[in-house]
């Protein structure tokens, strides 16, 4: 686990979600990769076995909220970058 975690570029998002009745994975993994990895979110679904049976809902909307809020600083950023570009003059590149 350890190499795979220090292969993650820093500026990668990662979000890793556990169940706390979670009997297949121990819970001391989850902890290691919010320590091994720069850029991790760890959310811990509260009386969630490994198959989220019966929290798949909640389990979606912390994903779909994870990509959404990437998306939103990415867009961000972007804007930004254009409103950046939008105040600078044309310039007349020399060869």
């Amino acid at each position: 686990m350890v190499p795979a975690c220090l292969t993650i570029e820093k500026n990668c998002r990662v979000l890793t979600v556990r169940g706390s009745a979670d009997e297949t994975v121990p819970a001391k993994d989850a902890s290691e990769f919010a320590k091994l990895i720069p850029n991790h979110k760890l959310h811990i679904i509260d009386g969630a076995n490994h198959d989220y049976t019966f929290h798949q809902a909640e389990l979606a909307s912390l994903v779909l909220g994870f990509i959404k809020s990437g998306l939103q600083k990415e867009n961000d950023m972007f804007n930004h970058v254009q409103s950046c570009s939008r105040d600078e003059k044309p310039r007349n590149a020399r060869l």
